[in-house]
C-alpha cells in the first residue's frame, strides 16, 4: 500500500513538470518531491513519468493515476469543507496567466478590491502568455487573445481592447508634423523584436508605413511605454495603459487602431471548484466594467 500523502506530490509534479516547481508550491526542497515521487512508483511497482533533462511528462501509468489522484484531492476538499466550512468563503490559489502589460498595468491595479472580498483566495499572477501550455498545467487560468488550440480547457470572450499611436508631445514638436499616414514615414518608431511578436497582426507597421524606422525594440510593451515617455519615438501600445499616462498623446487615433480579442481560459478540471468560479466571475466582470478603459477613452 502507498503513502497517500505521497498523491500531493505526484499532483503538484504532473501539474508543474519540474521538481523545482512543485517543492515551491509544496513548501519543500526539490530533493523531497524527487523521494516522495520514488517512494510512490516503488510501491505501485510502475513508472510515472518519462524524464528529458529536468523536465518531467507523465506517461502513460501516470495518465491513468491523474484522473484517480484528482478526484481523491477533490474529496479531501469536500471533507474539509464539511468538517471545518471555511467561514471566509472559497480558499485557494490561483495561478493565472495573462499578457504582459495587461497583467501589470491594468489587472493588478484592481486586485485588492478582489482581495478585500475574497481573503481565501491567492492569485498568483504570470504576467506572460507566450510559452503557456495548458497541458502541462502552467497556469490554472489565463487571460489570452486567442483560444488555445489544445488542451483541456474551457474557454470565452470576455471582452476586447484597443492599441494606438502614441508619442510624447515632446518628441511630435522636434519633428515633422503627421496630418495623414504617409506622415509616419519621417518619424521614429519603438517596436516589437520581430521575431517575437505576440500575434501577427501586430506587422501592420510595415504594412501601413512601408519602411519604418525602427529605432528601439523590445518585447516589453511598458518598457514601450517608458521609451515613448521619454520622447524616444512612437509606439503602438494598448490605450488602457497608454491613456493613463499623462506625458503621451494619440497620433492618428482615427486611422490606426488595432482591436483585440481577450479570452478567458480556465482549465477543464479545475473551472467548476468554488475559487476559480470566484475569480472568473470577477475577470468578467472587470472587463466588462472597465470596457471604456480598455477601448480608450481619449
Amino acid at each position: 500500500m502507498f503513502d497517500w500523502n505521497d498523491l500531493r506530490y505526484f499532483l503538484e509534479l504532473a501539474r508543474r513538470g519540474k521538481l523545482a516547481a512543485a517543492a515551491l508550491r509544496l513548501g519543500v526542497d526539490h530533493t523531497t518531491v524527487a523521494r516522495r515521487i520514488a517512494a510512490l512508483e516503488d510501491a505501485l511497482g510502475l513508472p510515472l513519468f518519462d524524464r528529458t533533462g529536468r523536465a518531467y511528462r507523465l506517461n502513460e501509468n501516470g495518465r491513468r493515476l491523474l484522473a484517480h489522484a484528482e478526484r481523491v484531492e477533490a474529496g479531501s476538499l469536500a471533507l474539509m469543507d464539511e468538517v471545518a466550512p471555511a467561514p471566509v468563503g472559497p480558499m485557494g490559489t490561483v495561478r493565472l496567466a495573462t499578457p504582459e502589460a495587461f497583467g501589470s498595468q491594468f489587472l493588478a491595479r484592481h486586485c485588492y478590491g478582489f482581495h478585500k472580498r475574497n481573503p481565501g483566495i491567492i492569485l498568483e499572477l504570470v504576467a506572460e502568455t507566450r510559452s503557456l501550455n495548458f497541458s502541462r498545467r502552467d497556469a490554472d487560468a489565463a487571460i489570452t487573445l486567442a483560444p488555445p488550440a489544445h488542451g483541456r480547457v474551457v474557454a470565452e470572450k470576455v471582452g476586447d481592447y484597443r492599441l494606438g499611436l502614441y508619442a510624447a508631445p515632446a518628441y511630435l514638436q522636434q519633428h515633422p508634423p503627421i496630418v495623414r499616414l504617409q506622415d509616419l514615414s519621417q518619424h521614429h518608431f519603438i517596436w516589437y523584436v520581430d521575431d517575437l511578436l505576440p500575434v501577427p497582426e501586430l506587422q501592420m507597421l510595415d504594412k501601413a508605413i512601408g519602411n519604418p524606422q525602427v529605432i528601439f525594440r523590445t518585447t516589453s510593451v511598458t518598457g514601450q511605454a517608458n521609451a515613448a515617455e521619454a520622447g524616444l519615438g512612437i509606439a503602438l501600445l494598448p490605450c488602457f495603459l497608454a491613456d493613463r499616462m499623462k506625458a503621451l498623446t494619440t497620433v492618428l487615433p482615427g486611422e490606426i487602431g488595432i482591436l483585440r480579442d481577450l479570452w478567458l481560459v480556465l482549465h477543464a478540471e479545475l473551472a467548476p471548484e468554488p475559487h476559480m468560479a470566484r475569480v472568473a466571475t470577477f475577470l468578467k466582470t472587470l472587463i466588462a466594467s472597465e470596457r471604456r478603459t480598455l477601448l480608450g477613452s481619449r
